[in-house]
């Protein structure tokens, strides 16, 4: 019986021969053995799969003793941390904006430890996550590894403190000492819906409230916009819709013939061309391996 894998098996096997970490590995082993058809055609393939997963947990590095040290395993289409001083609404918004249920409370330090959510947009995830204040007081180097690695920096202030503008500069400073100045940060001013006064105009902060839910719905899309990824849709010719449950997230400007492998790996050698329709759309038109993809593209390649 044949195994009629999904195209995303694929990809994940060319992204699992990329991975370095046991934890990274075992992510993606589970979410091969997740999406794989369950019947006989791939007990073999089902059974290997949780063989290589218990190997690789058995490799995992042993915790030392003594020693704090928190990391984030990167999950859906990016992964954006949220920032900033205490009692801002860090953890509020990460409640408001996916399904987490972060305690939240009106002293400092609520947050001890980094607390991982998925945001639903559209027909994708993108992960967030709230971490403890940042201040002068508590830069611990672990914090500063997480902030370095993600994709997107939310840095959240209350609006409502007078002296707000400080919180600004200083977490400013922090990351210029760290080097991290250079990434990309999406100013919020929380608490929009109380009574304000942000000192100076030259921030460019964008106001929201988490208690009211104001602005979140704009700051989702603009978190879209700045990861700078699309989603790709695949069908075969003989699938009459296409793959609309699991896109390809793929950055933007990026040609055909470098997702073509991901689709399935024989198509390296043997792309040929493809056809590319429009969601709602019947009419296709024939593209070549150096078409620029264009979110929202549905790709049917031939061999």
């Amino acid at each position: 019986m044949p195994a009629n894998l999904p195209p995303q098996f694929y990809a994940l096997s060319m992204k699992l021969k990329e991975a370095v970490s046991p934890d990274e590995k075992i992510s993606i082993l589970e979410e091969m053995l997740r999406i794989s058809p369950k019947h006989k055609g791939t007990e073999n393939l089902q059974k290997d799969l949780k063989t290589k997963i218990a190997k690789l947990k058995k490799q995992r590095p042993k915790k030392i003793k003594g020693r704090t040290s928190y990391s984030i395993k990167k999950e859906g289409a990016g992964q954006v941390v949220i920032s900033g001083p205490a009692n801002s609404g860090k953890s509020s918004l990460l409640n408001a904006l996916t399904n987490a249920n972060v305690k939240v409370a009106p002293y400092p330090f609520t947050t001890k430890i980094p607390e991982p959510g998925m945001m639903p947009y559209e027909d994708i995830l993108i992960q967030l996550v709230d971490t403890p204040p940042l201040s002068k007081e508590f830069s611990p180097p672990w914090l500063k590894e997480i902030l370095k690695t993600s994709d997107i920096l939310l840095a959240v202030f209350d609006l409502s403190k007078e002296d707000v503008a400080k919180d600004i500069e200083d977490f400013k400073k922090i990351l210029d000492n760290w080097k991290l100045s250079e990434k990309k940060i999406i100013f919020l001013g929380n608490k929009v819906d109380l009574d304000y006064n942000l000192a100076g105009s030259q921030y460019k902060i964008k106001p929201i409230s988490c208690q009211k839910k104001i602005g979140l719905e704009e700051l989702k899309k603009e978190i879209f916009d700045s990861l700078e990824i699309i989603r790709v849709y695949t069908k075969s010719r003989n699938q009459g819709l296409p793959e609309f449950e699991h896109p390809f997230i793929i950055k933007k400007n990026t040609p055909l013939i470098e997702l073509a492998p991901k689709i399935n790996p024989r198509f390296s050698s043997a792309f040929k061309y493809a056809k590319l329709f429009k969601k709602n759309s019947k009419v296709s038109q024939i593209v070549g391996k150096d078409y620029i993809l264009q979110n929202g593209d549905i790709i049917e390649i031939y061999s």
